[in-house]
């Protein structure tokens, strides 16, 4: 029978260690200890398990098939200590130092900016770096905290809180609509002044489901941006119909200013269902800054977000 109380915090991380280097002596080096140490270490894990767990030879230590299982298995568990530990010592602490958040550019004028001074009155000691973008970030390579994402389902490696699932709406303003009529079909649209945004993807696509049938259409645009408040300000303004998420042009639609049309029919600008998240990348845990900066927004948004309200 294995006995499994030799195993200790020190030894996984020595045994992890020499897997990643190939060597004892290197381990060793980096640790301040004689490789006899370390590998003496190593031999007593071996045996706590009665598996050997590293073949070695003169030009290197690799990991054995039951060692690879145990390394996983090791891995996870310092993860799972650590994450603990940080939980544990942040109960004591106030949030603090830099915070990087991303979010999209429409996005976090609309609905990120509006908060921020309260956000900074309320957590003085946390310093707030906003990046708006409608680039693709990888959080982990770009250095990011936390990034609002806008996206058909969450990237596996990140985690974090859904905020809902994003309505489109074809609109116009009561002006064009007194001056060029509304459209019944997605065909009428041919004959209508169209505004499309377009971006890193290319020119918007436009989808429009009823029932089971489902038609896609390709705009030929009176005005294309890739700016989509300049859209939403034209719209506004007269200049033709766009199709837009909820969170982007409720506030016109609450006001009257833009018209939802062809109700009748369910609008998108992607073949798939966007939905937004507030996510952070690596750990199932956020740290103290990131969670403080997500509770504090779910808060300002609601559920179901302000934006979505009748």
């Amino acid at each position: 029978m294995k006995d499994l109380s030799q195993i200790n915090a020190r030894s996984m991380h020595l045994f992890l260690a020499v897997i990643s280097e190939g060597s004892f002596s290197e381990v060793a080096r980096q640790e301040s200890l004689s490789p006899s140490s370390v590998s003496r270490t190593i031999f007593q894990l071996e045996q706590s398990l009665e598996t050997q767990l590293l073949y070695r030879n003169t030009r290197a230590v690799v990991a054995t098939e039951a060692g690879t299982i145990y390394a996983a298995a090791f891995r996870e568990m310092l993860s799972q200590l650590e994450q603990a530990q940080n939980q544990i010592g942040e109960r004591r602490q106030q949030p603090g130092g830099v915070l990087r958040f991303n979010a999209p550019v429409s996005f976090g004028l609309r609905h990120i900016a509006p908060w921020i001074a309260e956000f900074s009155e309320r957590y003085p000691a946390l310093r707030l770096e906003l990046n708006l973008t409608d680039n693709y970030i990888d959080p982990l390579a770009d250095g990011t905290d936390l990034l609002l994402r806008i996206a058909p389902m969450q990237d596996s490696s990140l985690h974090g809180r859904f905020i809902s699932r994003q309505r489109a709406y074809l609109t116009a303003s009561p002006a064009y609509l007194r001056r060029y009529g509304y459209p019944q079909t997605p065909e009428d649209l041919h004959h209508h002044r169209l505004l499309a945004y377009r971006g890193l993807m290319g020119l918007q696509r436009w989808y429009f489901t009823k029932g089971e049938s489902r038609v896609q259409l390709a705009p030929e645009p009176k005005i294309i941006s890739g700016n989509a408040e300049m859209l939403v300000k034209a719209a506004e303004d007269g200049a033709g119909i766009v199709l837009f998420p909820d969170w982007q042009i409720s506030d016109l639609l609450r006001d009257k200013r833009l018209i939802p049309l062809m109700t009748d029919y369910t609008p998108s600008y992607s073949a798939t269902d966007h939905s937004l998240y507030m996510l952070y990348p690596g750990s199932r845990f956020a740290s103290l800054n990131t969670r403080t900066a997500i509770d504090f927004f779910m808060e300002k948004f609601g559920s179901p977000p302000y934006w979505q309200e009748a």
